[in-house]
């Protein structure tokens, strides 16, 4: 079943950027639906008018009605309920060592999530026809209409990733993280922070102990992307530089033992491989996402 076949209205389909498409994963919570009826409906009204790109949702669970009514909303859509090879950690997890909860919110199946997120996601067979993905939340809202199109102004930009805003994890949520990351940079020969990642160290204190995973310049600031609206070039993501990252992490049992976000993982999978240049700000949409607001 291709998409690309799919009618379209408004903007001829020879306008919008080739093979692009824009993601949603939604769980089994019925207010996770309600979202997405919002999301959906601000979506359209602001983007999908004027732009109308294909939308794959990815779900663990809805039913037909639910798919209808989304579909009187806008009608690009396919519904995918999530392989699951994809909800279940891998092999060499220890589920002795996995707590149920984690901060009292990320429970497994949300860790399932981050992970998705962070590297399985790039090699689903659903997004293979695809070079672009626009990636937003069921929460996500926008609030008022699009004067251009983002995956233009990435793909006229020569841009790899697009971003809106940054925040701080947790220090309790980033247990391991910058240790596994810093050897990995080791064992691939990255002795010097690359320039993205720069932005986003701190200096090393004379006080702090020197280890073989340390880095000259710095320590991270745990600084992460907000991953609830996030677009890019998918085969960046595919690329054996950034899935070599995430397989080393995913390896260290991280996302299931600690809940390492997949917004730090992909500021950090950002930073290490891509150029200085190739990362956008959307500092100039509409957008609200529960208390983050840009207007």
């Amino acid at each position: 079943f291709s998409m690309d076949a799919l009618p379209t209205v408004g903007v001829t389909a020879s306008a919008l950027v080739p093979k692009a498409v824009i993601t949603y994963l939604i769980g089994g919570r019925a207010e996770h639906y309600l979202d997405l009826l919002d999301s959906l409906t601000s979506l359209e009204l602001n983007f999908l008018k004027r732009y109308p790109y294909p939308i794959i949702i990815f779900h663990e669970g809805l039913g037909p009605d639910e798919m209808e009514r989304l579909r009187l909303i806008y009608h690009r859509l396919v519904f995918h309920r999530l392989d699951r090879q994809f909800l279940i950690p891998p092999d060499h997890i220890d589920p002795s060592k996995v707590p149920s909860l984690i901060g009292g919110h990320a429970s497994v199946g949300y860790r399932h999530m981050c992970r998705f997120f962070s590297g399985t996601m790039f090699q689903y067979p659903l997004l293979r026809p695809y070079d672009w993905f626009w990636r937003l939340d069921s929460d996500s809202f926008i609030l008022a209409p699009l004067s251009f199109d983002p995956f233009r102004r990435m793909k006229e930009g020569k841009h790899v990733y697009g971003y809106m805003g940054l925040g701080r994890e947790d220090e309790y949520l980033t247990t391991g993280l910058w240790e596994a990351t810093s050897s990995y940079m080791l064992q691939h020969s990255i002795k010097e922070a690359p320039a993205l990642l720069q932005h986003h160290l701190v200096p090393a204190t004379s006080s702090s102990t020197p280890s073989s995973s340390s880095l000259p310049l710095g320590t991270w600031d745990r600084s992460y992307y907000y991953t609830n609206f996030e677009i890019g070039y998918l085969p960046f993501f595919r690329s054996e530089p950034y899935q070599s990252y995430f397989r080393h992490l995913d390896s260290e049992g991280g996302f299931y033992y600690y809940r390492w976000g997949d917004a730090p993982i992909r500021l950090l999978g950002v930073s290490i491989h891509a150029e200085e240049g190739s990362v956008c700000r959307f500092d100039d949409i509409p957008y609200s996402h529960k208390v983050y607001v840009v207007l």
